[in-house]
């Protein structure tokens, strides 16, 4: 399957949104237009009505170029040109193509960083419920469930709404219905989910941690066992991370997200560095958190890492992020394959195979 297939596979063109987006009406299509890697290339991305998006890159003397295409694309600047065009596609089918039966303003920004994170689409299979919206693996399993409510049919719950079923661990479960916007599960085994309202009571990167979580609950067994690799992000106002890492190889840190031993983390330091500065070893995770929330980090579990790598020369800037989709890290994702490819050939490291 091609890129554009892939990712709007279930999602058809809304023609005023093209639109409002910069699409411009060509007879039965529309087109945009759009410079990649700082004008050098340009891609032109067609719609037809009720179709999906198909899409060209041209280099400065307009010949198509297509060696971006091939899945595991070598090379620095094929790379980059496949990280800016997947980037580009994603921000169109947020804004244009998605199909918005969604009324909340956090259900959309959920559902969005779902299909930038994930590249997962909601689906509507329910003929009873057509608003209702289902994120699933491509094995089949759900790991969320979108659905508009009304206040009377979730005990507390004040307004009419929209909501966001996830699994959680059994463990967690009673700490999770502590928290303002979370709920006994809608429609789901109370015993292992939970349901979030979408009305911002809850803050979009703790939804993002649930959503992780989820993801790996409702995965299979094959997923677990997978080391995952993470982008963390550490704000040099709150901790001096060269100064830690120099005084030991090891380090606590807030664990926000579904992190397991052995998984790999890779740190993002904040502005005024901007940049991915060290490769760290999850050695332990899950390690509760005893002490008190006085200051501007929350924390309610640890995990601790080791350091296994300093990247030196500023090469992990944000530009150069940018280049592969990593933008706005406000808090945990996942490493994107082809960013960390072009990582383990930048420093010269052995590529984890995930075996």
């Amino acid at each position: 399957m091609s890129l554009e297939s892939d990712l709007f596979e279930k999602l058809r063109a809304d023609e005023n949104r093209l639109l409002s987006f910069g699409f411009t009406r060509a007879g039965d299509e529309y087109v945009f237009k759009a410079p990649l890697c700082g004008n050098t290339m340009h891609a032109v991305i067609t719609v037809k009505p009720g179709g999906r998006p198909y899409g060209r890159v041209y280099d400065e003397f307009d010949e198509e170029y297509v060696a971006f295409r091939p899945d595991g694309t070598r090379g620095t600047f094929a790379s980059k040109v496949r990280g800016e065009y997947i980037s580009l596609l994603e921000k169109i089918a947020a804004e244009s193509i998605y199909k918005n039966t969604i009324s909340s303003d956090q259900a959309n920004r959920i559902a969005v960083y779902i299909l930038k994170e994930y590249r997962d689409t909601p689906e509507y299979i329910f003929a009873k419920f057509p608003e209702y919206a289902v994120f699933r693996h491509a094995g089949g399993k759900w790991y969320a469930l979108m659905a508009p409510v009304s206040e009377n049919q979730i005990e507390g719950l004040a307004a009419k709404t929209v909501i966001l079923n996830v699994k959680a661990k059994e463990s967690r479960i009673a700490a999770l219905l502590s928290k303002k916007g979370i709920y006994p599960a809608f429609h789901m085994s109370r015993g292992h989910w939970v349901t979030v309202s979408l009305d911002d009571s809850l803050a979009d990167e703790e939804i993002f941690d649930l959503i992780a979580e989820s993801r790996v609950l409702t995965g299979g067994s094959k997923l677990n066992t997978i080391r995952s690799e993470w982008i963390v992000p550490a704000n040099p106002k709150y901790i001096d991370l060269d100064h830690a890492f120099a005084m030991s190889d090891l380090l606590y840190w807030k664990q926000s997200s579904n992190v397991k031993k052995g998984d790999l983390v890779y740190i993002y330091y904040g502005a005024p560095y901007s940049e991915l500065r060290y490769l760290c070893e999850a050695v332990e995770t899950d390690i509760p958190f005893d002490g008190v929330n006085d200051g501007p980090i929350n924390m309610e579990t640890l995990m601790r890492l080791r350091n296994i790598q300093f990247f030196d020369g500023g090469l992990l800037n944000r530009k150069m992020l940018a280049g592969f989709g990593v933008t706005n890290i406000r808090g945990p994702r996942y490493m994107p394959a082809e960013l960390k490819k072009e990582i383990n050939r930048l420093y010269h490291l052995e590529e984890n195979k995930n075996e």
